[in-house]
């Protein structure tokens, strides 16, 4: 017999995180988030409870909770050292509020227990935790523009205790571009946080495998939007193998008539580099010419032809200058080379002091690879220096400036020639001893520690001076300089050239499993997959990138010496015109 009416009965909206049982529920009294600690503000219901272990928070702190409910099935068991407290009664001399219920401690004694471990103190603000739980969606490729394409997403983790000042644990970061040209999962180093800015290090996991090994195919690789490009720069560079032509009869040639020369780049003991633009196609390129007069006069001949050889070697990597064509006059020889437009590590250095050390890592890694394909070919360079490495427009380094290379420097082969940048010469040039391809490697030290300290390594107030500092004084670091870059720098100044860091017959290894470059993935590098740590401005025709020292001089060419012309031999440079086949000529090229 039904002899009793039953109300309905409707369940309150219970939401489940960590075995919590979270309802929405109103306070009567001033209540606090038991996560983020802040005060929980609102009318009506304000924040949720846990209706098994009345833990209370803000309706948006509810999902990064991060331990389970007490009073679950699941809960950690009570001899679980780390869910262990060691409660003991506290006095509190102001008014606190229960970490757990958000509730204020009544009474003037003994309100309540406080935990003495250090493990189990109160979390960071809300803001921090949703940056801890949230990563923001990166744009999809098709709508990644300019800037954007070159930055970094960074991953720092930090523990938020409040227990000291710094409680950053590590970081490691990803560039855009990487993360688009390859799928990025598995398992990574915690690197220091200047580190961790640039670089990432994989960590191989025996039970599985990362899914960074394969690159995707081309064609999935995306690009970013199209922007405007400012006129006369290609955004493509120059393939590495320059196919060797000599013009011939019939031939397309090029000449002095075929540019506007629009102001200087730079100057050198044998002549300058302009910036020059190719009539009827507005393409920019630099210029380097030389006065055969003054050549003649310093007899340094052969050292044109070796630097127009070396600039056309075949397979060559991107981090040295690729040549488009090289042609003469009677009193000139002209190499039309590839307008690197990022400027040199001397402007840039001149801008910032110094390099931070994973930026200057980055450099000296692909100033390396450009020194081992050279000394590959049995070619010293000898003139390495701040001024000679230029930044292209992706910010990857480009060797220029071979004028004082020598060829046919094999293992055991030895020369006496003095030549170099002063504050860069080898000890064993200062003392006319015979020297081989070490003298590379100790002005690549020299260069390193500038990068780094933001000075040079070695000093006077003349050539005698700094020569005598070279032979006789020890280099002192600066603090600021990790343990690594301090040792590697000490390898590379080592005054002994047999001694001396890439000295030896195994240099190439030698200077790759060096501690400096941990962060370095020699292959990714050497096939531009990684991304550099800075992109310069997009320089044009004004040479913004430049010293305005050499930009603000007149590009005119000054007339050479008729009587020293005159004695020339011109077939001294039989063989100087080269032209690369894969160089589009101007509509108005003669023929």
């Amino acid at each position: 017999v039904v002899d009793m009416r039953k109300g309905a009965l409707k369940h309150k909206r219970i939401v489940e995180v960590k075995d919590h049982q979270f309802t929405a529920r109103f306070f009567k009294q001033p209540t606090f988030c038991s996560h983020c600690t802040d005060f929980i503000w609102g009318i009506g219901k304000q924040g949720f409870q846990c209706q098994v272990c009345s833990f209370v928070v803000h309706k948006r702190c509810h999902e990064f909770v991060t331990f389970t409910c007490p009073g679950s099935v699941t809960a950690p068991r009570p001899d679980d050292l780390k869910s262990r407290h060691a409660f003991k009664v506290h006095t509190y001399s102001s008014p606190t509020f229960c970490d757990h219920c958000g509730s204020l401690l009544y009474g003037l004694i003994h309100q309540g227990m406080r935990c003495a471990s250090k493990f189990h103190l109160p979390l960071g603000s809300c803001a921090a935790q949703r940056k801890l739980g949230h990563i923001n969606q990166v744009p999809g490729p098709n709508s990644v523009r300019g800037s954007q394409w070159d930055r970094r997403l960074s991953v720092e983790v930090w523990d938020w205790d409040r227990t000291s000042r710094n409680d950053f644990m590590g970081a490691l970061s990803f560039g855009v571009s990487e993360i688009f040209r390859r799928p990025i999962s598995g398992w990574f180093k915690l690197l220091a946080q200047d580190e961790g800015e640039y670089y990432n290090i994989p960590v191989p996991d025996p039970d599985l495998q990362p899914d960074v090994a394969a690159p995707c195919p081309p064609q999935a690789i995306p690009v970013p939007l199209p922007e405007p490009f400012p006129v006369g720069l290609s955004p493509s560079p120059l393939p590495s193998c320059l196919p060797i032509h000599t013009p011939g009869p019939g031939k397309v040639k090029v000449g002095v008539h075929d540019f506007n020369f629009l102001m200087v780049l730079g100057k050198g003991s044998f002549g300058k580099v302009l910036l020059a633009e190719e009539r009827g196609s507005e393409r920019l390129f630099a210029i380097k010419v030389l006065k055969k007069d003054v050549l003649f006069q310093d007899e340094d001949t052969e050292s044109a032809l070796v630097e127009r050889r070396v600039l056309a070697l075949p397979s060559r990597p991107h981090f040295l200058t690729s040549l488009y064509s090289a042609f003469q006059t009677e009193d000139r020889l002209y190499y039309v080379m590839e307008y690197v437009n990022g400027g040199d590590l001397m402007f840039h250095i001149q801008q910032v002091g110094k390099f931070k050390e994973p930026h200057a890592a980055f450099y000296a890694a692909e100033i390396a690879v450009g020194l081992f394909f050279l000394h590959s070919k049995g070619i010293i360079y000898r003139d390495l220096k701040l001024d000679n490495v230029l930044l292209d427009s992706e910010g990857h380094i480009k060797i220029a400036d071979f004028g004082m290379c020598r060829e046919g420097m094999f293992e055991g082969d030895t020369t006496r020639t003095f030549c170099g940048t002063p504050d860069y010469i080898a000890p064993e040039i200062v003392a006319y001893q015979p020297y081989n391809k070490a003298v590379d490697w100790w002005s690549y030290g020299v260069l390193l520690y500038e990068m780094l300290a933001g000075q040079p390594p070695f000093d006077g107030i003349d050539e005698e001076e700094l020569f005598q500092s070279i032979m006789e004084q020890s280099v002192s670091y600066p603090k600021s300089l990790s343990r690594e870059a301090v040792a590697i720098c000490k390898g590379l100044l080592t005054k002994h050239p047999g001694k001396r860091l890439g000295g030896g017959e195994e240099a190439e290894r030698d200077i790759k499993e060096h501690l400096f470059f941990r962060w370095i993935d020699w292959d990714r590098l050497e096939r531009l997959e990684m991304q550099p740590p800075f992109k310069p401005r997009t320089g044009g025709r004004k040479g913004e990138n430049f010293d305005k020292f050499f930009t603000g001089a007149p590009s005119v060419l000054t007339p050479s010496d008729p009587d020293v012309l005159a004695a020339i031999n011109q077939e001294d440079f039989q063989g100087f015109t080269f032209l690369n086949s894969e160089f589009a000529p101007s509509p108005l090229t003669a023929v």
